[in-house]
């Protein structure tokens, strides 16, 4: 009785353990981060997203990089689930760390970095922003990169959505 009791026990917190993953950024990435439907996704927030990943990581993303880590920093930003400062995030990626935790937090400050941009186009700008097309589009992105095949600035859907947000920022 005790063993099968034992048994049930292990296999318990075996099935919790699994489960944890899929809420601890930098554990377990078999998983989308994010998958929005074609028809969720807001054209300027996502072009703009996927561009400005493309020009700053660009020769810098391995196929071995944790994306899934990465924009899950992103979107943690952008929900707001990130409670200490930026400067203090910084500090601990220039303090060595391990590399998913490196990429988690990297992808927090490429978040935070991307909103301060859109506040200077104007002040407004950033209301006008779809974050959830963002992260899909920074996570679309950083797998196209991971796999040597992000979409050329000249992609029409890309420019086009571009220019559409470029219009309604100035």
């Amino acid at each position: 009785m005790l063993k099968k009791l034992s048994l049930m026990l292990v296999l318990a917190c075996l099935s919790a353990c699994s489960s944890v993953t899929s809420y601890i950024p930098f554990m377990g990435s078999e998983k989308n981060v994010i998958n929005l439907d074609k028809e969720q996704i807001d054209q300027k927030s996502y072009a703009v997203a996927y561009s400005a990943t493309v020009q700053t990581y660009k020769g810098s993303v391995r196929a071995d990089y944790d994306v899934n880590s990465f924009t899950s920093g992103v979107n943690d930003w952008y929900l707001g689930r990130i409670l200490v400062s930026i400067d203090q995030i910084r500090a601990k990626l220039a303090s060595g760390i391990d590399s998913n935790v490196h990429a988690y937090y990297s992808g927090v400050v490429f978040a935070a970095d991307l909103q301060n941009n859109f506040s200077r186009l104007s002040a407004d700008c950033w209301t006008k922003i779809d974050r959830l097309s963002m992260t899909q589009g920074i996570y679309d992105a950083m797998r196209d990169l991971q796999k040597d095949r992000a979409k050329s600035e000249n992609d029409e859907y890309l420019s086009k959505g571009s220019e559409e947000l470029l219009g309604i920022c100035r």
